[in-house]
């Protein structure tokens, strides 16, 4: 089954992988091309993206010859073709959001934010400025900011987790699990049923969190460029 129809493949993709957002958080319903589906579970999703981007998924995906980069579940990785080259391994996570207050009315200069992603987690994704930012959820003590993460509207619409981070002097004592906590409240405040996130496949400690906070992998992909 080939369908260049949005909900179509919505539905299908749905059908198949029933307890994930992978589909409706990743592919911008304006950026989506096709999708092909066959009978062993394998699906290739074809979007814009500067050029033709891909997610490969299942045991046996196509690789069409117009995609410029993709993700392929790292599974089947040994069937990408020798003209494209390995850049990185992530994994994709969501959870429901939940109910609860948070205070956030005592908050910290984008300055100071963008100082504590640069010396604890240089490698986020967003920092302050960054325009698809919605909401910075943070925790102080005593004035001083300690963990921080940012809730953004991607590409599809939906709200994303991104830009985790605690003080590297602070970890291992529950920081990251009371950000993770106050991070899927305020999704709920946005009217979000579900967040998301990508981390990383080498990050375990990340892992293990979000594990811990009850996030669902839905995929492990691995991401390839063409040379």
């Amino acid at each position: 089954m080939i369908s260049q129809d949005f909900d179509e493949a919505l539905a299908e993709y749905q059908r198949r992988f029933p307890d994930s957002p992978f589909f409706e958080t990743w592919i911008p319903r304006e950026k989506f091309l096709q999708a092909e589906f066959d009978g062993t579970g394998s699906v290739s999703i074809s979007r814009e993206d500067g050029g033709i981007y891909g997610v490969a998924l299942g045991p046996n995906p196509t690789i069409p010859s117009d995609w410029k980069s993709f993700s392929i579940e790292s599974g089947s990785r040994h069937l990408v073709p020798a003209s494209f080259t390995l850049h990185d391994e992530w994994d994709c996570y969501w959870a429901p959001t939940i109910e609860g207050e948070i205070d956030q009315s005592e908050g910290v200069t984008d300055r100071e934010i963008d100082t504590f992603l640069r010396t604890n987690a240089p490698k986020s994704s967003v920092y302050p400025g960054d325009a698809e930012i919605v909401q910075w959820v943070q925790i102080l003590d005593e004035g001083r900011l300690v963990a921080v993460a940012a809730l953004c509207r991607w590409q599809s619409g939906k709200v994303v987790i991104s830009s985790v981070a605690t003080d590297v002097e602070r970890r291992g004592q529950g920081l990251g699990k009371e950000l993770i906590r106050r991070t899927l409240i305020a999704g709920h405040q946005l009217g979000e049923k579900s967040l998301c996130l990508g981390v990383m496949h080498q990050n375990e400690s990340a892992q293990r969190l979000y594990s811990a906070m009850g996030f669902k992998k839905m995929h492990n992909f691995t991401y390839f460029e063409r040379r």
